[in-house]
């Protein structure tokens, strides 16, 4: 069995979910997302592509794993999976597996929880179990196992650190390479050897890299389009051990800053900086985000942030790095001891024709927060 844990470490994290079943008055939990299924029993394959599953229930001996057949030797070689039931894609519905192992323990009309939340549990799937299930009382219960995650364990930020390592290698990397004539393309192809150089997996999204006028689209991936001299380019990645992520943003520009972008800059570097300081324990998780406008209101630029500060970071598949806390005044979490979670307070001046990208991996210790990366979160200037 090579997974990233010991079994025991497994064991556990099922036992602390069921509690939260419990707590929940449910009598099964059928897990699709394929970080929750990964924190559940280590399985490391983007098999996801096709339905699977994970069912929780105290009526089970073990908890059930269902996936494809094709997925059969990384079931067993690189997860700690005891039960597991593999379908034929071409003659096979999964969606009656799952209703088919409920109902042979009684759980044909049972309070059934369901991630409907994930992106691998579509509409057409929901339909056809409740097709299967007509009896049951199914419930959303997409943040059950998404709770326990957000508190880490020692190992699992031992993991974090290392990727933060990895992404300040692909930060420092780019740093190298960015000069006029160069495109965003090849800029993130440079990030992305120096990541697998440095060990890191693939990330649940890919090298970014954004230039000039383009540095205002936060989101925007790689294109063709080329470096000048005078450019603003934005850079995010994440460097990734055993699926646990620590991302990273910079800003660099290609010659003398403008004064407007130094002044936007400086202004950034200090709300990032007094964002992290707010991170204490015991402390709203929305705090930060306060924080941030507060000092970004100076010039009146909380208008040009593009989302919010933060989420909570951890193990990730693609499409997306986010886990389920979200660092805004709307979330009601509190910051306590080994979360760690993103701070990007980013900004996008469209009206003036640049953005700005700031964001590290962070992680609340007993008195306070601080960055799992080396780098200055300060503008870096290419000569």
């Amino acid at each position: 069995m090579l997974t990233a844990f010991p079994a025991h470490t497994y064991r556990a994290r099922l036992e602390a979910v069921m509690k939260r079943m419990e707590s929940r008055g449910l009598d099964a939990l059928v897990v699709n997302f394929p970080d929750n299924i990964n924190y559940l029993n280590g399985f490391d394959s983007l098999g996801f592509l096709w339905y699977q599953a994970l069912i929780l229930s105290p009526k089970l001996a073990a908890p059930v794993f269902i996936t494809r057949t094709s997925e059969i030797p990384t079931t067993w070689e690189l997860s700690c999976a005891q039960e597991a039931v593999f379908y034929d894609i071409a003659t096979q519905d999964p969606l009656e597996i799952v209703a088919n192992i409920l109902k042979d323990c009684g759980l044909g009309a049972g309070r059934i929880g369901l991630e409907m939340t994930a992106f691998t549990f579509t509409p057409a799937q929901y339909n056809a179990l409740r097709g299967h299930l007509p009896e049951a009382d199914m419930q959303d219960a997409s943040i059950v196992v998404a709770e326990e995650r957000l508190i880490k364990s020692d190992e699992e930020l031992m993991f974090q650190r290392s990727a933060a390592r990895m992404a300040d290698v692909g930060m420092r990397a780019a740093f190298e390479a960015l000069r006029p004539g160069v495109s965003e393309i090849e800029i993130s192809g440079v990030v992305a050897q120096a990541l697998a150089e440095a060990g890191s997996e693939y990330a649940a999204i890919s090298p970014m890299c954004a230039t000039g006028r383009r540095s205002t689209m936060t989101h925007a991936m790689p294109h063709r389009q080329v470096i000048s001299e005078g450019d603003i380019v934005i850079l995010e990645h994440a460097g990734v051990c055993n699926r646990y992520h620590a991302i990273l943003m910079r800003t660099a520009v290609i010659g003398k800053p403008a004064p407007r972008v130094r002044e936007v800059a400086d202004l950034l570097s200090e709300s990032f900086r007094a964002a992290i300081d707010a991170a204490k324990p015991g402390t709203p998780v929305g705090k930060v985000n306060t924080v941030c406008n507060e000092i970004l209101d100076r010039l009146d630029l909380s208008r040009t942030r593009v989302h919010r500060i933060g989420y909570s970071l951890g193990l990730a598949y693609p499409p997306t790095w986010l886990e389920a806390m979200m660092l805004d005044e709307a979330d009601d979490h509190v910051f306590e001891k080994n979360m760690s979670f993103s701070v990007e307070p980013n900004l996008s001046l469209y009206s003036e024709g640049f953005g700005l990208k700031l964001g590290d991996t962070v992680v609340c210790g007993e008195t306070g927060s601080q960055s799992m990366s080396e780098l200055s979160p300060d503008l870096v200037v290419i000569d």
